[in-house]
């Protein structure tokens, strides 16, 4: 379950994708933006190892990955520069963007679904 900003508990990941989205797509951009420079700095960076830094800037944990590493260090950084936003708020960008990475992704070995998709709207 994903807390909103002041509103309680939200249980459907959909209302959290459709809150999000309305009210605060700037941090899902930032967050999607870290995600894709990552991935054209280094074209190594699969889906999966997209997953496992935002499980891991989630739930504060280190990944294993040595990449994965990398990315939740440049997401942590973004994190201090949006200090304008709440911590839920926050980790509801990173859960959303997660979902996005499971509903565009099959999580193989080098499936870059995910990413492919989100770096349309990159620039």
């Amino acid at each position: 379950m994903a807390l909103g900003e002041g509103s309680g508990v939200i249980r459907s990941s959909h209302k959290l994708m459709k809150l999000m989205s309305r009210d605060h797509q700037d941090i899902l951009q930032n967050i999607e933006f870290i995600l894709v420079s990552g991935y054209r700095e280094d074209q190594s960076i699969d889906d999966r190892i997209v997953a496992e830094a935002l499980k891991a800037a989630i739930a504060g944990a280190s990944p294993q990955d040595t990449l994965a590493q990398s990315l939740k260090r440049k997401l942590e950084a973004m994190r201090e520069f949006r200090s304008d936003v709440t911590d839920d708020v926050w980790l509801n960008g990173l859960r959303v963007v997660l979902q996005s990475v499971h509903r565009h992704s099959s999580l193989s070995p080098g499936d870059r679904g995910y990413l492919d998709f989100v770096s349309q709207f990159i620039f």
